[in-house]
This record gives structure tokens, sequence and C-alpha cells, in this order.
């Protein structure tokens, strides 16, 4: 299927790939505009291990998709570059790109657009009560996946960690930060204690909890945890966490018992959530998209996410909620519907339409 303007992509993560391979595969010439200089979003950019619930390898996922846009004829790639303005209607929209190293700028047409902007990970250094960025040792769940994928997990003094704690919902649920679930970060952090003890088996894990929200197939994980690899879970409240020099003195609540507790650890891993970037509200302003009150994109219905309720932009990933990877490529493969169904629509001579 040719058309006369290609469809832009905004975001080359993992929703936005899946968009464009969908689309080349049915003839439609893609523009895919990407901020950074590489390719695959949060996955690749942060060095993911594995995917939660199944632990398979991110490459296996994500490598297809990136050398399907790579060496299409059909897509082209615009990397260090952002989407400065949109005018125009569905079927014909003016768009400008600039590119972030030279400044250069460039206006094309377009059929449509679909924004799959992403998220970023919720900076803890804003939370005082962890000490991210200064006490040693205290890391997110997305500097972790690096170690794990180099099979090298070590403290700041390159020795290997021997009792570590996981803090659940930093930065979400929590009215001072993000009052939402990132839903996935329970998972995300499970399935790191697991590939933990089998890097570190002798390695004793503690998982600080809010409440364990393991949706659909992930509830293995959980079990998996605790009865294959002896990981052990704790219901409490993080209040502080202060740095002796030499080892991680956490303070808290324990919510079950209902007591105080002072556990010494050498690493504590961050479950920071997710919230939008500042590309998405670059984008939004670009766009001229509604936002919803916390930040992220908002679709003319609550539970059809394409929708941007601006004919011929659509929405896609995790620019509209938190949500994984699978869910996000799904929702690349529907924006990419989304436009094939308005091209066929715009393509009808107007007395059929």
């Amino acid at each position: 299927m040719r058309t006369e303007n290609p469809v832009l992509i905004i975001g080359g993560g993992p929703a936005g790939l899946r968009a464009a391979v969908d689309l080349s595969e049915m003839g439609i010439e893609v523009i895919l505009v990407e901020k950074r200089n590489e390719l695959g979003g949060a996955p690749v950019r942060w060095k993911y291990k594995t995917l939660a619930p199944m632990m398979r390898p991110t490459e296996e996922v994500m490598n297809p998709l990136i050398e399907h846009v790579e060496k299409s004829e059909l897509v082209k790639v615009y990397k260090n570059s952002i989407v400065e303005e949109a005018k125009g209607n569905a079927g014909n929209f003016v768009i400008r790109i600039k590119n972030g190293l030279d400044n250069r700028v460039e206006s094309l047409n377009v059929s449509a657009i679909i924004v799959a902007t992403g998220f970023e990970h919720f900076d803890a250094r804003i939370d005082p009560r962890y000490g991210y960025g200064k006490n040693p040792n205290v890391i997110g769940i997305h500097e972790l996946e690096a170690m794990l994928k180099s099979g090298r997990v070590v403290k700041h003094d390159g020795q290997p960690p021997e009792r570590i704690a996981f803090i659940f919902c930093v930065g979400s649920r929590d009215r001072a930060t993000n009052p939402w679930c990132c839903t996935v970060c329970c998972g995300v952090s499970i399935k790191q204690a697991i590939e933990l003890k089998e890097i570190l088996p002798d390695s004793q894990i503690y998982m600080i909890y809010m409440d364990v929200r393991t949706f659909g197939l992930w509830e293995k994980l959980y079990w998996k945890s605790m009865e294959e690899y002896g990981i052990n879970y704790i219901r409490g409240r993080v209040s502080e966490i202060y740095y002796t020099g030499e080892k991680l003195l956490v303070k808290g609540e324990d919510t079950l018992v209902r007591g105080p507790f002072e556990v010494l650890f050498d690493m504590v891993v961050l479950a920071v959530g997710m919230e939008p970037g500042q590309g998405t509200k670059q984008v939004a302003k670009a766009l001229d998209l509604a936002i919803n009150e916390f930040g992220f994109l908002e679709p003319k219905h609550p539970n059809i996410h394409h929708d941007s309720s601006k004919e011929g932009i659509f929405l896609a990933g995790a620019c509209v909620a938190p949500m994984s990877v699978e869910e996000a490529i799904a929702e690349g493969s529907a924006a990419a519907m989304q436009v094939v169904k308005l091209l066929h629509r715009l393509a009808k001579p107007i007395e059929a339409r």
C-alpha cells in the first residue's frame, strides 16, 4: 500500500519500532524520529538483561525490530532529532524536524503521526530518604540491569555485595512524588532478585514492599523467588537510609508486625517508577496534544490509548501510561492499524466516503 506522504513516528522505543515495522511491511513509507543516538528505547538504553515475566533475553525481542527498521528501504530514521512543530490536517501534516547536534531543520509532509515517546525513570534524588546520588551502593533498578547483563554485580569498592535490599515503589504510589502505580516495578524487581541469586547464590536478598503487585503471568515470579531462590519479603516502609562508612543502615517500619526495624545492607536497589519524560512534554507542546493530571498524554477515551482526539495523530506505549515492554509493543501495532484505517479512508473518493 503506497501513500503520497509517509507516516511519521516519534520515538524509537518498543512501541515506535513495532509500529514502523508493521507499517513498512504493508508497503507504507515511514519517517522515524528518535531524540537519542540509538534505537530501542529504555530496554537498550539501560541494557535490560531479560524481559519479565518470561525472562526472555532482551535482544531476542528488540534486535529484530531494530534491524528491520535500519535495513528497510521504506523507513527513514532521524536520530538525535526532535519534531519541533506539526501543522495541517490528516493526510497532509507539515512537520519540522530539528537535529540536536547541528540544529539543522528540515520540513516534510506526512500523512499521519504516531507519538511513542516512552517514559523516564523517577529521579530518586528528589526524595531525600534514600540518599540516592550521595550514599554509595544505593542504585536504581535500571542501573542494576547493566550489572546483571555483564554478569558482574559489585559494590563501589569492586567487591560483591552479600546482603541486598530492594525497596519497592520509589517515586510511585506516593502523593509527595507520583501517586500512580507503575504496574511493572514489582515484577521487574523480583526478576532481578532471581538473576542476582543466580550470579551470587550465597547472597541474602530482602524485598521491602508496600504491596506486591504482580499481575497476570507475572505472579509466577513471586512464588518462584521464594520457593526456589529463598528470597525474603518484608512488608514495610523505609524512612531513611544512613551510610555508616562501611554499610547501609536501612531504617523503617514493618507494617505487618507494626514495629520499627533497622537492618544493615551492602547494597540497596530502588525500584524507581515510570513517569513522563521531557520528550513527551516537548511533543505535547509541539503537536498541541492534551496531557492528563499526571503529565502523560491523554487519549480521547481512557481505555482506548491510540486515539489522541486529533484526527491523524495516534498514541502508543508508555507516553500514555506506565506499561510493560510487551504491552508497548502491542500498542505500537494497534496504532499502526489505526493509521492504515485512516489512510484507506482518506484514499476513497469523496463520493464513496
